[in-house]
């Protein structure tokens, strides 16, 4: 992947994560009971805010690299929230969220990668 698929990679996860967070913060019962997450709206508004945070540097950051990094950290920390609530009361939704998480980061480092090369050559702006 070149340096600049890798923006537009980004960038698709940026246009991914607006839709998916503001549904977690603004209707997190929902999201709770659709995904089989158990009752936990304020858990779910933080994990919505703390998408929502990343999405502009997604999209129109200057520097990708930071965000993609950010993207990434977070998907494991939900994941590592799933494997509790899946330990904790035994629901199926969070074991799906925690392994597609899992799926999502591994896609996101090719991507974390390729913006790091492209950061790294001389007089590149990524």
């Amino acid at each position: 992947m070149d340096s600049e698929s890798a923006r537009r990679s980004a960038a698709v996860v940026g246009m991914a994560t607006l839709p998916i967070g503001a549904a977690i913060l603004f209707k997190p019962e929902w999201v709770g009971r659709t995904l089989k997450l158990g009752d936990h709206p304020t858990a779910l508004r933080v994990i919505g805010a703390a998408d929502l945070a990343l999405v502009p540097g997604l999209l129109a950051g200057r520097r990708r690299l930071p965000w993609m990094v950010a993207r990434a950290g977070l998907n494991v920390a939900i994941a590592a929230y799933c494997t509790h609530l899946a330990r904790q009361e035994g629901n199926i939704g969070p074991k799906v969220a925690a392994s597609a998480l899992v799926f999502a980061t591994a896609a996101d480092a090719r991507t974390i990668l390729a913006l790091r090369e492209g950061e790294d050559r001389p007089g590149a702006v990524s």
